[in-house]
């Protein structure tokens, strides 16, 4: 049930047009500011004409049937309103069932939209650890690869080591991907090995099947091994939550750096360098770089 009765009068008319099913997405047009930001896992989507186009994406009627209400808050700019499963059921979503989804709105002087960002609460497995971080010691694993060869975290490797927990359709993973294969390639010969881990349910993904990982290991589109955590056993131990999620071991297999590779999916002029930063401050002694927060997709998760 929708109960919005308190949101302002342009929060309930965005949801009132995205509910509809003959949705006129101009009708929005009066109620957005014209620098409205739309954020989400990283992305920033400004400009009405733009954030109309996405609008046009945007899976909100699979969430009519939910609990719909407006979280508390002293600021008048600021409103969320928050969607949870009708009588306590999970929501459906991209990523996987969720607990519940936010959309936090922000507003300018004469009630027009000015930010907009989701914040989707996924289901997450009972046996989720907290995700590993700097100075922690990473649980050794054996996994195959496309191919079916077992490969070992430390087995005749002493020296510096990238995991990334990846997928194929994420498109956080996609922005990603060349520059990561990129370090694989540029490290390679200081001793630095990637490994490339997909943890993705075929269930919930159809695209992670082992068929279509193995297809883009044989087109080349790997600079280092990719292997299938079926189980989802190692995604789970190391707390690995999105795809990707970049974990740097020193050659003592510690971690020394976790979080994304960069900045933005979307902007290739980054070249990963949080990533290569951690490695050389590991490899040469240069500047160290804190831990950072993991964007993307999150894992899809067998429940």
């Amino acid at each position: 049930m929708i109960h919005l009765e308190s949101a302002p009068g342009g929060v309930r008319r965005w949801f009132d047009v995205l509910l509809s099913p003959a949705a006129l997405l101009d009708d929005l047009r009066p109620i957005l500011a014209p620098s409205v930001v739309f954020t989400f896992a990283g992305r920033r989507i400004e400009g009405v004409d733009a954030v109309l186009a996405h609008a046009r994406t945007m899976p909100v009627r699979r969430l009519g049937d939910g609990e719909w209400s407006v979280l508390p808050v002293r600021d008048d700019h600021r409103v969320t309103v928050r969607i949870t499963g009708p009588d306590g059921a999970s929501l459906p979503g991209p990523g996987g069932p969720m607990v519940a989804m936010d959309f936090e709105f922000t507003l300018d002087d004469q009630g027009r939209i000015t930010g907009l960002s989701p914040h989707p609460h996924h289901l997450e497995p009972a046996d989720l650890a907290a995700a590993l971080s700097a100075g922690m010691r990473a649980p050794d694993f054996t996994l195959p690869d496309t191919s079916g060869t077992p490969v070992s975290l430390h087995a005749d490797h002493d020296g510096v080591t990238v995991v990334v927990f990846t997928c194929n359709a994420c498109p956080w993973a996609l922005g990603w991907h060349d520059r990561l294969q990129q370090v694989a390639r540029d490290y390679a010969g200081a001793g630095v090995r990637m490994l490339q881990i997909n943890g993705n349910d075929p269930q919930i993904s159809p695209r992670d099947t082992t068929e279509e990982s193995r297809r883009r290991v044989t087109e080349g589109d790997f600079a280092s091994p990719y292997l299938l955590d079926a189980g989802q056993r190692i995604a789970r131990q190391w707390g690995a939550r999105h795809t990707p999620d970049v974990f740097v071991l020193n050659p003592d297999g510690v971690i020394a750096y976790h979080g994304a590779p960069d900045a933005d999916a979307y902007d290739d002029s980054l070249h990963a360098q949080w990533l290569r930063t951690a490695l050389d401050h590991i490899l040469t002694g240069g500047p160290t770089i804190a831990d950072t927060e993991p964007i993307g997709c999150t894992i899809k998760w067998t429940l």
